[in-house]
Protein backbone atom coordinates (compact mmCIF):
# COMPACT_ATOMS: atom_id res chain seq x y z
CA UNK A 1 0.00 0.00 0.00
CA UNK A 2 1.22 3.65 -0.93
CA UNK A 3 0.70 5.13 2.33
CA UNK A 4 2.23 2.29 4.35
CA UNK A 5 5.08 2.37 2.39
CA UNK A 6 5.28 6.67 2.98
CA UNK A 7 5.23 5.91 6.36
CA UNK A 8 8.10 3.92 6.45
CA UNK A 9 10.29 5.76 4.56
CA UNK A 10 9.30 8.80 6.73
CA UNK A 11 10.20 6.80 9.54
CA UNK A 12 13.45 5.68 8.11
CA UNK A 13 14.38 9.35 7.11
CA UNK A 14 14.71 8.69 3.49
CA UNK A 15 11.17 10.50 2.62
CA UNK A 16 11.03 14.45 2.72
CA UNK A 17 8.17 15.11 5.52
CA UNK A 18 5.51 15.96 2.77
CA UNK A 19 6.12 19.58 3.30
CA UNK A 20 4.18 19.66 -0.05
CA UNK A 21 1.07 19.92 1.93
CA UNK A 22 2.01 23.22 3.51
CA UNK A 23 3.47 24.91 -0.14
CA UNK A 24 -0.64 24.37 -0.69
CA UNK A 25 -2.10 25.50 2.15
CA UNK A 26 -0.18 29.33 2.01
CA UNK A 27 -1.30 29.12 -2.23
CA UNK A 28 -4.89 28.41 -1.13
CA UNK A 29 -4.68 31.32 1.79
CA UNK A 30 -3.17 33.52 -0.67
CA UNK A 31 -5.99 32.95 -3.18
CA UNK A 32 -9.21 32.92 -0.83
CA UNK A 33 -8.18 35.89 0.40
CA UNK A 34 -8.31 37.69 -3.04
CA UNK A 35 -12.00 35.99 -3.43
CA UNK A 36 -13.59 34.85 -0.07
CA UNK A 37 -15.89 36.12 2.09
CA UNK A 38 -13.82 36.95 4.95
CA UNK A 39 -16.13 34.73 7.34
CA UNK A 40 -15.10 31.95 5.69
CA UNK A 41 -12.11 31.83 7.86
CA UNK A 42 -14.46 31.86 11.14
CA UNK A 43 -16.18 28.46 10.32
CA UNK A 44 -15.88 24.86 9.74
CA UNK A 45 -13.06 24.08 6.77
CA UNK A 46 -13.68 20.43 5.87
CA UNK A 47 -10.66 18.65 3.83
CA UNK A 48 -12.47 15.57 1.76
CA UNK A 49 -9.84 12.54 1.03
CA UNK A 50 -7.31 14.33 3.11
CA UNK A 51 -5.21 11.43 3.06
CA UNK A 52 -3.13 10.95 6.20
CA UNK A 53 -2.16 14.98 6.33
CA UNK A 54 -4.04 16.86 4.69
CA UNK A 55 -3.92 20.29 3.93
CA UNK A 56 -6.16 21.36 6.43
CA UNK A 57 -3.44 20.47 8.87
CA UNK A 58 -1.47 23.63 8.03
CA UNK A 59 -3.89 26.31 7.60
CA UNK A 60 -3.56 28.53 10.84
CA UNK A 61 -7.52 29.29 10.89
CA UNK A 62 -11.24 27.62 11.28
CA UNK A 63 -12.65 25.14 13.03
CA UNK A 64 -10.71 22.53 10.78
CA UNK A 65 -12.07 18.68 9.84
CA UNK A 66 -10.52 16.26 7.36
CA UNK A 67 -12.12 13.01 6.18
CA UNK A 68 -10.92 10.32 4.18
CA UNK A 69 -12.01 6.07 3.82
CA UNK A 70 -8.74 4.78 4.99
CA UNK A 71 -7.95 7.18 7.86
CA UNK A 72 -8.53 3.48 10.56
CA UNK A 73 -5.61 2.73 8.72
CA UNK A 74 -3.65 5.88 9.01
CA UNK A 75 -4.19 6.68 12.38
CA UNK A 76 -2.29 2.94 12.77
CA UNK A 77 0.66 4.42 11.55
CA UNK A 78 2.63 6.83 13.87
CA UNK A 79 5.19 7.99 11.45
CA UNK A 80 1.81 9.92 9.89
CA UNK A 81 0.11 10.64 13.07
CA UNK A 82 3.25 12.25 14.11
CA UNK A 83 3.23 14.82 11.31
CA UNK A 84 -0.69 16.19 12.37
CA UNK A 85 -0.74 19.40 14.26
CA UNK A 86 -3.18 20.08 17.35
CA UNK A 87 -6.73 21.30 16.06
CA UNK A 88 -7.66 19.24 13.37
CA UNK A 89 -10.34 16.10 14.16
CA UNK A 90 -9.80 13.24 11.57
CA UNK A 91 -12.63 11.29 10.50
CA UNK A 92 -13.59 7.83 8.92
CA UNK A 93 -15.76 7.76 5.73
CA UNK A 94 -16.27 9.60 2.46
CA UNK A 95 -17.28 12.82 0.22
CA UNK A 96 -20.40 10.64 -0.72
CA UNK A 97 -22.01 10.66 2.81
CA UNK A 98 -20.42 13.67 4.71
CA UNK A 99 -21.71 13.52 8.73
CA UNK A 100 -22.32 17.53 8.74
CA UNK A 101 -25.68 19.23 8.80
CA UNK A 102 -27.03 20.98 5.98
CA UNK A 103 -25.70 24.70 5.75
CA UNK A 104 -22.84 24.08 7.87
CA UNK A 105 -19.48 24.46 6.49
CA UNK A 106 -18.01 27.22 5.76
CA UNK A 107 -14.92 25.79 3.06
CA UNK A 108 -14.62 22.96 1.80
CA UNK A 109 -11.17 21.57 0.57
CA UNK A 110 -11.39 18.39 -2.08
CA UNK A 111 -7.50 18.25 -3.58
CA UNK A 112 -6.54 15.88 -6.42
CA UNK A 113 -9.46 13.36 -5.37
CA UNK A 114 -12.78 13.68 -7.55
CA UNK A 115 -10.76 11.90 -10.36
CA UNK A 116 -10.02 8.94 -7.90
CA UNK A 117 -14.17 8.29 -7.10
CA UNK A 118 -17.32 6.49 -8.64
CA UNK A 119 -19.63 9.23 -7.70
CA UNK A 120 -18.37 12.73 -8.32
CA UNK A 121 -21.77 13.90 -8.95
CA UNK A 122 -23.21 12.58 -5.33
CA UNK A 123 -19.80 13.77 -3.88
CA UNK A 124 -20.34 17.29 -5.28
CA UNK A 125 -24.24 17.39 -3.89
CA UNK A 126 -23.33 16.55 -0.21
CA UNK A 127 -20.49 19.33 -0.74
CA UNK A 128 -23.07 21.36 -1.91
CA UNK A 129 -25.75 20.08 0.93
CA UNK A 130 -23.09 21.07 4.16
CA UNK A 131 -21.95 24.41 2.43
CA UNK A 132 -23.12 27.45 4.06
CA UNK A 133 -24.64 30.37 1.69
CA UNK A 134 -21.63 32.29 1.47
CA UNK A 135 -19.39 29.34 1.79
CA UNK A 136 -16.37 28.37 -0.62
CA UNK A 137 -15.29 25.23 -2.55
CA UNK A 138 -11.96 24.52 -3.48
CA UNK A 139 -11.28 21.69 -5.71
CA UNK A 140 -8.28 20.64 -7.75
CA UNK A 141 -7.92 18.09 -10.06
CA UNK A 142 -5.78 16.92 -12.83
CA UNK A 143 -7.29 17.24 -16.33
CA UNK A 144 -6.49 16.37 -19.74
CA UNK A 145 -6.34 18.13 -23.36
CA UNK A 146 -10.03 16.12 -25.54
CA UNK A 147 -7.12 14.13 -27.58
CA UNK A 148 -5.85 13.22 -23.88
CA UNK A 149 -9.38 12.47 -22.42
CA UNK A 150 -10.46 10.24 -24.89
CA UNK A 151 -7.48 8.11 -24.95
CA UNK A 152 -7.35 8.13 -21.08
CA UNK A 153 -11.00 6.97 -21.23
CA UNK A 154 -10.13 3.94 -23.28
CA UNK A 155 -7.85 2.66 -20.65
CA UNK A 156 -9.88 3.02 -17.68
CA UNK A 157 -12.71 0.76 -19.98
CA UNK A 158 -9.90 -1.47 -20.17
CA UNK A 159 -9.31 -1.19 -16.73
CA UNK A 160 -5.52 -0.34 -17.74
CA UNK A 161 -5.79 2.60 -15.36
CA UNK A 162 -8.39 1.52 -12.36
CA UNK A 163 -7.38 4.22 -10.03
CA UNK A 164 -9.03 6.82 -12.02
CA UNK A 165 -12.43 6.00 -12.96
CA UNK A 166 -13.33 9.53 -14.42
CA UNK A 167 -11.46 11.72 -17.05
CA UNK A 168 -11.74 15.27 -16.90
CA UNK A 169 -11.09 18.36 -19.55
CA UNK A 170 -11.63 22.17 -17.98
CA UNK A 171 -14.84 22.06 -20.18
CA UNK A 172 -16.49 19.05 -18.73
CA UNK A 173 -14.74 20.02 -14.95
CA UNK A 174 -16.61 23.28 -15.50
CA UNK A 175 -19.73 21.67 -16.90
CA UNK A 176 -19.77 19.25 -13.91
CA UNK A 177 -19.39 22.15 -11.69
CA UNK A 178 -22.27 24.14 -13.30
CA UNK A 179 -24.74 21.06 -13.50
CA UNK A 180 -24.41 20.54 -9.45
CA UNK A 181 -24.62 24.06 -8.33
CA UNK A 182 -21.64 25.56 -8.38
CA UNK A 183 -20.12 29.12 -9.69
CA UNK A 184 -16.55 29.50 -10.29
CA UNK A 185 -15.54 32.56 -8.83
CA UNK A 186 -11.71 31.64 -9.27
CA UNK A 187 -9.66 29.41 -11.37
CA UNK A 188 -6.15 28.40 -12.13
CA UNK A 189 -4.88 25.94 -15.05
CA UNK A 190 -1.87 25.28 -15.50
CA UNK A 191 0.21 24.61 -19.18
CA UNK A 192 -0.42 21.53 -21.08
CA UNK A 193 2.69 21.90 -22.73
CA UNK A 194 5.00 22.81 -20.13
CA UNK A 195 3.88 19.52 -18.13
CA UNK A 196 4.39 17.37 -21.62
CA UNK A 197 7.49 18.88 -21.90
CA UNK A 198 8.18 17.63 -18.33
CA UNK A 199 6.67 14.40 -19.10
CA UNK A 200 9.13 14.20 -21.74
CA UNK A 201 12.20 14.67 -20.26
CA UNK A 202 11.39 12.01 -17.46
CA UNK A 203 13.93 9.15 -16.62
CA UNK A 204 10.64 7.00 -16.18
CA UNK A 205 9.11 5.26 -19.26
CA UNK A 206 5.78 5.34 -17.69
CA UNK A 207 5.86 9.54 -18.14
CA UNK A 208 7.53 9.64 -21.25
CA UNK A 209 4.95 7.47 -22.33
CA UNK A 210 2.49 9.92 -21.09
CA UNK A 211 4.24 12.89 -22.65
CA UNK A 212 4.61 11.62 -26.04
CA UNK A 213 0.57 10.14 -26.36
CA UNK A 214 -0.58 13.42 -24.84
CA UNK A 215 -2.08 11.59 -22.11
CA UNK A 216 0.06 14.38 -19.95
CA UNK A 217 -2.22 15.72 -17.03
CA UNK A 218 -2.24 18.98 -15.82
CA UNK A 219 -3.76 20.53 -12.65
CA UNK A 220 -7.18 22.95 -12.58
CA UNK A 221 -7.87 24.72 -9.86
CA UNK A 222 -11.54 26.15 -9.10
CA UNK A 223 -12.85 28.52 -6.30
CA UNK A 224 -16.56 27.75 -6.43
CA UNK A 225 -19.58 29.63 -4.23
CA UNK A 226 -23.01 28.14 -4.35
CA UNK A 227 -24.79 28.98 -7.41
CA UNK A 228 -28.14 30.50 -5.61
CA UNK A 229 -29.73 30.39 -8.62
CA UNK A 230 -29.85 26.64 -8.96
CA UNK A 231 -31.76 26.00 -5.30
Amino acid sequence: MFWRRVGEEIGAGTTPRLEWYGWRARRLDAALQAVADTRVRAGKVLEIGSGPIGIVNFLEWGERYAIDPLEHFYRTQPSLVDLRRPGVTYMDGSGERLPFEDASVSLVLIENVIDHTHEPVAILKEIRRVLTGNGCLFLTVNVHTRWGAGLHAVLAVLRIDTRHPYTFTSGSLRRLLAATGFRVVSEAIDDYKASAHADRQDPKLRAKVKGYTGLSEFVHSVICTKDQVSG
